[in-house]
């Protein structure tokens, strides 16, 4: 009986166990921050080609003052696009006369995944008109 007092005082390995109850924790923490950063400069990416695109599509009308093909637009957003790889090009173009005229568009589906904890899909999106 005494041996078994003696091994519940005994302090060795506290550091250890100490160590096994927080360590999924910090590095929950840790990897959550890195891929909300990475969510960030997706969407950053994602707005910049967007407002690229809509100048692009302004300043390239052709002489007879019409706005240059949808899926040209679309290629210029995506070449100007600097993030992670979206798959399938998530960008529109239209063009309207009236109002803002030259409107692009991007959406996209990001899959947050931080372990231990879980995976999301947060729903991406960015609008810019040029006049």
């Amino acid at each position: 009986m005494e041996r078994f007092l003696r091994l519940l005082r005994c302090e060795c390995g506290a550091t250890a166990l100490e160590f096994a109850f927080l360590a999924p924790v910090f590095f929950a923490m840790i990897f959550g921050v890195i891929d909300l950063g990475r969510v960030a400069w997706t969407l950053g990416s994602l707005h910049y080609a967007a407002e690229t695109a809509a100048r692009y599509a302004r300043l390239n009308f052709d002489s007879s003052g019409n706005p240059p093909a949808a899926s040209v637009v679309q290629n210029y957003a995506q070449n100007t696009y600097y993030g992670e790889s979206l798959g399938s090009n998530p960008f529109t173009y239209t063009y309207t006369a009236t109002g803002c005229g030259n409107i692009v568009t991007a959406a996209y589906n990001y899959s947050l995944s931080i372990p231990f904890v879980g995976t999301w899909t947060i729903p991406l999106g960015a609008t810019a008109c040029f006049p």
